[in-house]
């Protein structure tokens, strides 16, 4: 997989500041902050050349070199043949870019945008993993995920983008309802 940093996007900080102004998180690795870039924009590319995902973020910062990096504000863009497949926002996330795993820490957000026939989906959850090899998404947290005229929630996640599934595991509730919202059936 190729990493890519966007042009403009990329301000590094002498390191005096990274001590100074760095705020720290619960899910901060342990180590040494060797990299922090503010505002920064990530592309991946597949062995095919083209682009397979985008990971944007209000802060990056690196723990040791080729290390786990932690990120505020992530937005990852996750692409196939058609454009985006799904975008998926949460507080941080922990990236591992040599495992290929992106963990979306915190409340969750999975957006999958209508196209042709498919209607668009909405997943809310907790503490997402992202395969970022694979594009498959995995929660144990209590999920819902709502479409026009449905609304499910249940515990445990997984969501492959290139396969075009979406599975709840356990305790799954569904609702059919013209709004596909909860709330429109207790009226």
């Amino acid at each position: 997989m190729k990493w890519v940093a966007g042009p403009v996007a990329l301000i590094l900080l002498p390191m005096a500041a990274l001590v100074a102004g760095a705020v720290a998180s619960e899910h901060e690795p342990e180590g040494e902050v060797t990299l922090e870039i503010e505002g920064f924009t990530l592309h991946a590319t597949g062995e095919d050349g083209e682009l397979s995902h985008r990971l944007r973020g209000t802060r990056l910062r690196e723990f040791g070199r080729d290390g786990p990096q932690l990120i505020d504000d992530p937005d990852l863009d996750i692409f196939d043949a058609g454009g985006i497949e799904w975008h998926w926002t949460a507080p941080e996330a922990l990236h591992r870019p040599m495992d290929e795993i992106l963990d979306l820490i915190g409340p969750t957000r999975g957006v999958q945008p209508e196209r042709g026939e498919r209607v668009r989906t909405v997943i809310e959850s907790a503490d997402v993993t992202v395969a970022t090899d694979t594009m498959i998404a995995t929660s144990d947290a209590p999920s819902t995920l709502e479409q026009p005229g449905l609304f499910q929630r249940g515990t445990g996640l997984r969501v492959d983008s290139r396969g075009d599934t979406i599975e709840l595991f356990h305790d799954v509730y569904t609702l059919y309802s013209e709004s596909g919202e909860e709330e429109a059936a207790n009226d």
